[in-house]
């Protein structure tokens, strides 16, 4: 059964017409059913809420061209229920509309790692980025092990040869959150592969929360 959260929906920014923007609809915040992830539509629109989302949050990071995920790697993700989803009805009688995700990974018994964590960007700033983050840590304290025992951790890739705005605000704004910086690796040691793909050097950042 997959676990559901409704927020009232957000209002769009932006005046852009494509997104869904029925205000009497709740928004719907799940891990979906893993037989969303056959809904070719449904995770190709996903796909490229995370890819525009990535290409503008790291851009600078990587050689133009660099893509983020895609429709087989988010079906994957969807298949193994580790992937939760915001989404809305277009019209009473469509299928939802993805808005967001973000990805939960379990990594112990305590312990969870997020990330992909993607909106559209007219809904940027509104509410349904700290709603999905909720989520996220809501299914943590329910798995792993309750308040004060469950961990919840990230890791933000950074440039080292100059300050990228985005980035410095959202570091910011998990600190807001309540996660912890707790110290920093090279990202090539854990990804080799992408060495050809970076602008520039790099390095994680890695952020921690013990919820309550």
């Amino acid at each position: 059964m997959a676990t559901t959260l409704s927020v009232p929906s957000a209002p769009l920014k932006g005046g852009q017409s494509d997104p869904p923007t029925t205000s009497d609809q709740n928004i719907t915040i799940e891990i979906p059913s893993s037989s969303v992830a056959d809904d070719e539509l449904f995770v190709a629109a996903l796909v490229g809420i995370i890819n525009a989302a990535y290409a503008e949050t790291e851009a600078g990071i990587f050689k133009p061209g660099y893509i983020r995920t895609s429709s087989k790697d988010v079906a994957a993700l969807i298949r193994s229920g580790q992937l939760a989803t915001a989404s809305q009805l277009a019209t009473p009688s469509s299928s939802r509309v993805p808005l967001g995700c973000i990805s939960i990974r379990k990594l112990s018994d305590t312990s969870a790692e997020l990330g992909l964590f993607a909106v559209m960007p007219e809904l940027r700033g509104n509410g349904l980025g700290r709603d999905l983050l909720k989520f996220a840590e809501q299914w943590c304290l329910e798995k792993l092990g309750g308040p004060g025992v469950a961990v919840a951790q990230l890791d933000l890739l950074f440039p080292t040869h100059f300050e990228h705005p985005f980035k410095m605000r959202l570091q910011k704004w998990y600190t807001k959150q309540g996660y912890r910086l707790e110290g920093t690796r090279d990202f090539l040691l854990e990804y080799p592969t992408y060495a050809a793909l970076l602008a520039g050097p790099t390095e994680y950042r890695h952020f921690e929360k013990t919820l309550d």
